[in-house]
């Protein structure tokens, strides 16, 4: 009953902020899923999974369809790192089992994403399927570019038990009828709104533990304190085992949108969260992105105190994350991960044992902001092209049914059986050697799995309908291979044991609740409208500003000279329109607040 009440207060708050905010700007955006640290809520589950099973059995089974004919279906997707058609083990098994394969539209490697998508909006179609955030669907479903699925979704089971999830998210956009489905959230799960149930925040400082204890595992009061202790590490290990150089910090461009990426994810140590021209606290406050109070000025301050001691890597500005992630974090030449999922680039079990894994190192200052595993989705939506035929949407139903199902999401999440895991007697699954260490290398799979690079050959799309966090039903545990009971005994390794002796915790997210550090918020998913023509160009501007300034302020000369840098970005700010799009977001924003507020 608790579940129910809590969907209905965050669709009362919700409601009331469509009607606000009809029109405006970007929805939130996708986070790389973290992993946390509690149990899932226990009750709740009869609109997840008793009334979802009642609905599909109302509507009848599911069309059978024909896989006589290879059938390719083009995915338009804002989540996607790669390009073409989807190759490798994971393209073999779309096409064994669906005779299908997927040609992937990637916007954020196209070169111009923005371009790429008015182009193929004005064309009328966008793709067959599309992955998109919440506030470009709601832009879709009124430009008739995305087909209404109401009709027949409640004939598939598996997407039938995140009903409630569909159902409130697409009762929230403006101008849907009730009963019609344009939109299938991303990332959900049927814990419940404020479960969090992973080791490891979104965003902290990680640092390799023999480095670390090498040091003698100073004791850290301040980011400052951070940065010292980093400097000491690069001073006295210069190199990783190749005697290739190293640097304490690397970054990458690529991926910046309204201000930069590096620098939005520390701004989560100051517990807020980045969101276009404002910054959303765990204490439920909004501020402007550009307040000196504000976490993306504290971060953008620790990166430039950084490279005045020569702790960031000279390619920084210039590199793509590819090339940062392939010759640098997979090479042990980067001493701080602040991504959760950098681990996997590094961390193994067999350097967990030599106590070269990267660890949480506990700062005393921080405040960490963490939103809950995401119940209700992530910020992006699935939605299936309205210009598809009858054949290609029940074929293309098919898929995303078996997307959100429990052999689906072990493909996605797992991978091979008896290549990347093994089923042990309990029925529970343990990692292989190569399913350890998939993340870190170039391991090949074998040509009758589909051959080619592990990597390669992984879901390109890189969303997902049903997250990790999700219960696996076959096994009772989750998808989530680290929160495995193999992988967590696996992982019980003298890095690990190490480190909870010193620090008094299992893990960092124990640690953060211990000491008061964590500050925890509600998942929400709302469908914010879009950007008026003014304030989408004012936010254009804005954008470019920001970015720029940014990246220089990094690698100022002097103290000085960032802090005219940051004064001048404020003023060229203001003379594009800076404090209404701040008034705009704000306004916006607070429904994301209030939501939160209600669920908790």
């Amino acid at each position: 009953m608790r579940r129910k009440r809590l969907a209905s207060l965050a669709l009362a708050a919700v409601m009331t902020a469509s009607v606000v905010l009809a029109g405006c700007g970007q929805g939130e955006t996708t986070q790389a899923p973290a992993s946390s640290g509690t149990e899932p809520a226990a009750a709740g589950t009869e609109s997840g999974t008793e009334a979802g099973t009642e609905a599909a059995a109302s509507q009848g089974a599911a069309p059978v369809v024909s896989h006589d004919t290879e059938m390719t279906i083009e995915i338009y997707d804002k989540a996607a790192n790669y390009q073409g058609i989807q190759a490798g083990w994971f393209g073999k098994v779309l096409k064994d089992k669906f005779n299908i394969q997927l040609n992937i539209i990637a916007p954020q490697v196209s070169g111009d994403a923005n371009s790429l998508y008015q182009t193929r909006s004005a064309s009328g179609n966008l793709g067959d399927i599309v992955i998109i955030d919440n506030s470009e669907m709601q832009d879709c479903v009124e430009a008739g570019l995305i087909m209404d699925i109401g009709d027949i979704i409640g004939s598939y089971e598996n997407l039938t038990k995140y009903k409630e999830q569909i159902d409130l998210f697409n009762g929230t956009m403006s101008g849907v009828e009730a009963g019609s489905v344009y939109a299938i959230p991303c990332n959900m799960n049927s814990n419940g709104p404020t479960a969090f149930v992973g080791t490891e925040v979104a965003s902290a400082p990680r640092v390799p533990w023999d480095l670390y204890e090498g040091l003698g595992c100073p004791e850290l009061k301040t980011t400052d304190d951070l940065l010292n202790m980093l400097k000491d590490m690069q001073d006295k290990y210069p190199t990783n085992a190749a005697g290739d150089k190293a640097f304490a910090i690397t970054m990458w461009k690529d991926w910046d949108g309204t201000s930069i990426e590096n620098a939005n994810l520390l701004t989560n140590w100051f517990g807020q969260q980045v969101k276009e021209s404002v910054l959303l606290g765990n204490d439920n406050t909004i501020m402007p992105l550009t307040d000196k109070n504000g976490g993306y000025y504290k971060a953008l301050k620790f990166f430039f105190k950084a490279n005045q001691m020569g702790l960031v890597d000279p390619d920084a500005a210039t590199q793509d994350w590819t090339t940062a992630c392939d010759s640098k974090m997979k090479q042990k030449r980067v001493y701080l991960f602040w991504y959760n999922w950098q681990n996997g680039f590094w961390n193994t079990p067999e350097h967990g044992q030599n106590r070269e894994n990267y660890m949480y190192v506990p700062v005393e200052e921080l405040n960490f902001f963490q939103t809950a595993d995401s119940y209700y989705g992530d910020g992006r939506v699935w939605g299936v092209g309205s210009q598809v035929d009858e054949e290609k949407k029940l074929r293309i139903m098919e898929l995303l049914d078996w997307l959100a199902s429990p052999e689906g999401l072990t493909y996605q999440h797992n991978s091979l059986e008896g290549f990347i895991y093994t089923v042990n007697d309990d029925g529970t699954y343990t990692l292989t050697k190569e399913g350890q260490d998939r993340f870190t290398g170039d391991l090949q799979v074998p040509e009758e799995l589909g051959g080619g690079s592990w990597s390669d050959g992984n879901n390109q799309i890189n969303q997902w309908i049903v997250g990790s966090a999700e219960m696996n039903p076959v096994t009772g545990e989750y998808f989530e291979a680290n929160l495995w009971s193999s992988t967590i005994e696996m992982n019980q390794t003298a890095t690990i044991n190490e480190w909870s002796e010193k620090f008094g915790a299992k893990n960092e997210v124990e640690y953060m609740r211990n000491k008061g550090q964590l500050g925890m918020v509600a998942n929400v998913n709302i469908p914010l409208g879009s950007d008026s023509t003014d304030i989408a160009l004012v936010r254009s501007q804005c954008k470019s500003v920001v970015c720029d300034a940014s990246w220089r302020m990094v690698f100022a000369a002097d103290e000085a000279q960032f802090d005219q840098m940051w004064d001048d970005m404020c003023t060229q700010l203001e003379g594009f329109g800076w404090n209404d799009l701040v008034a705009f977001d704000t306004e916006k924003y607070q429904a994301v607040i209030d939501a939160r507020k209600a669920a908790e």
